[in-house]
């Protein structure tokens, strides 16, 4: 277990939070607070000053809150609302049933945060993580039936059929049935009527293998199901992060 340093708050008399710096002395004096740290003292509360920053060293900040309504109820949670200054919050949410995440911070060129402004709030759906890829009894799954003719090549692999399903699309992933357990072919690039072609594939079947398709976790996510939600939120920023609540949009499961 990680160590960290805890605070205690004499005005509600109780621990409030958790610090990622490890300091190896701290004090009081004229209403500022100062640690020591490889015998150097330090300054802390500096408006001048990277936040989140401790002895050269940057963290993140983090908020892990619970939600709990009606708790004798199973629930669908199926946003996240974030009232602060920033949308720039990557979020996991575990349920006793279910796990997924909103992604506030863009990682790669070009990508957005799946946050947008709505109302003074920065409102998200909550996606299912890409490990529930072939989760069948989360996922939109389609059975394709036994395959007519393997495929020849692993780069552009046509596989055909007697007939494909209207409900299967490109961007679908393509598995293969096989002795009770089920093998990843790839991504669906293109698609006729009768064939599918995968860019590159793992397997390149045999006649009568029967084939199935799944949609993408992330992008048919439709909420997580569960009694209660651990909603964890992570910053990165060193700038000044204002967050005042964290809202969850739920209703009750029938199913």
């Amino acid at each position: 277990m990680a160590e960290n340093t805890l605070t205690f708050d004499e005005k509600v008399s109780g621990w409030t939070s958790f610090h990622s710096y490890i300091p190896e002395y701290m004090t009081n004096l004229n209403n500022n607070f100062f640690t020591f740290k490889n015998g150097q003292l330090y300054k802390h509360n500096v408006e001048t000053n990277a936040r989140n920053t401790y002895y050269g060293t940057s963290y993140n900040t983090e908020v892990e809150i619970s939600s709990n309504a009606s708790p004798s109820d199973v629930k669908i949670f199926k946003t996240i609302e974030i009232e602060g200054n920033t949308e720039e919050w990557d979020v996991s949410v575990i349920t006793n049933l279910d796990r997924g995440h909103v992604k506030g911070i863009p990682t790669e060129p070009g990508e957005e945060s799946s946050f947008e402004e709505k109302e003074g709030f920065y409102s998200a759906y909550i996606r299912r993580n890409q490990e529930d890829e072939l989760n069948t009894e989360l996922l939109s799954v389609q059975g394709i039936g036994n395959l007519l003719q393997p495929a020849s090549s692993s780069t552009n692999a046509v596989f055909a059929f007697n007939r494909v399903p209207g409900s299967v699309n490109v961007g679908d992933v393509l598995f293969r049935s096989a002795e009770d357990t089920y093998e990843r072919i790839g991504v669906i690039t293109e698609k006729t009527g009768t064939s599918l072609t995968i860019g590159q594939a793992t397997i390149l079947g045999t006649a009568q293998d029967f084939i199935f398709a799944s949609k993408n976790p992330i992008a048919e996510s439709f909420g997580l199901k569960g009694y209660f939600a651990s909603i964890r939120l992570v910053n990165k920023s060193t700038n000044a992060v204002e967050l005042y609540s964290v809202n969850s949009e739920i209703s009750k499961s029938y199913r």
